[in-house]
């Protein structure tokens, strides 16, 4: 498990490195320059002096790999710069609009979780039945339905015809409602579709058979066959849906004016804020990688052919 945990790691770090590489270079093959941007929303006149004073004391006037060998020597001492809109440290404006982000994802996925795939597996066993088709068509029109049309809906429906839910801020747990409700229904949806499309591939497997032909029952035949062989599929999904969560939840940020990561990107990328892109775009992707790591350290937990490939591969 150490061996495989460590190989893991050093995957893990070679990627990061790769991608602050991509993320840097992105930045500088932008278009609109930052210092003019600057001078123009200050209602300064951008002419060329000034827009070199302004490069000079952000580095810009430096060659590509000067600018990127510096930027890596701070991150590795952990600091992501300073920002060239307020001129404060990156790394602190990050945590101070951390939290919200944080809490929206949070309970976004877990009420998806808890909902989406308990259903999609009923769904399943319950094959061609009334429950069946209903959940199925659901979770159709809930992959159809773009997430900021659905989130003004709700705006409009719980915030304005019926005001029982702000839709502004996130200053209450009610402020958390409607926008967690938008991201669960429409997240739920595709995970209710591939839980399904799981539970029904293993349920007619040849295993499957096998155990009904014995005469296994269903209480003994679902959790200890069925259950146990969707685990992997089922991690899979589930640890690889935070970026489908974090892109949902940029979206739902600026629909409800949520003083989150999302806006702050959003402004930063309208500015052309370098170090405050590179920094928000490299914590997002560090936490993707992470939670992709421990996905794999969960699947060499759970199913004992990851371990026997491994043992194999080694010989």
């Amino acid at each position: 498990m150490l061996r495989y945990a460590v190989g893991r790691l050093g995957l893990l770090v070679f990627t990061l490195f790769l991608l602050t590489l991509f993320v840097f270079a992105l930045m500088r093959l932008a278009p609109g320059n930052p210092a003019a941007l600057l001078l123009q929303g200050i209602g300064a006149v951008p002419d060329e002096s000034l827009v070199a004073l302004y490069e000079h004391k952000w580095g810009l006037d430096q060659s590509f790999v000067q600018q990127y060998v510096t930027w890596l020597l701070e991150l590795l001492q952990g600091h992501l710069g300073n920002s060239f809109v307020t001129d404060q440290p990156v790394m602190e404006e990050i945590a101070s609009r951390l939290q919200p982000t944080l809490l929206l994802i949070a309970c976004s996925f877990i009420v998806t979780i808890l909902f989406s795939v308990p259903l999609g597996i009923v769904s399943a066993i319950r094959e061609n039945t009334l429950l069946d088709r209903a959940v199925y068509g659901g979770s159709i029109l809930g992959l159809s339905v773009p997430l900021y049309w659905l989130a003004i809906l709700l705006m409009l429906g719980f915030g304005v015809i019926w005001p029982l839910f702000p839709i502004i801020g996130s200053g209450s747990a009610n402020h958390y409602v409607l926008p967690v409700a938008a991201i669960s229904l429409v997240q739920g949806a595709y995970f209710v579709r591939m839980v399904r499309s799981f539970t029904l591939e293993y349920k007619h497997a040849f295993f499957m058979e096998a155990a009904r032909a014995r005469g296994l029952r269903r209480r003994i035949l679902y959790p200890s066959y069925l259950l146990r062989s969707m685990l992997i599929p089922v991690m899979t999904v589930v640890g690889t849906s935070f970026s489908g969560f974090f892109g949902a939840a940029v979206m739902i940020e600026n629909v409800f004016s949520f003083p989150g990561i999302g806006t702050y990107m959003l402004d930063m990328i309208y500015n052309r804020d370098f170090p405050a892109i590179q920094g928000c775009s490299l914590l997002v992707a560090a936490a993707i990688f992470i939670l992709n790591f421990m996905t794999d350290l969960g699947y060499y937990a759970a199913d004992p052919r990851v371990r026997l490939d491994k043992q194999r591969w080694e010989l």
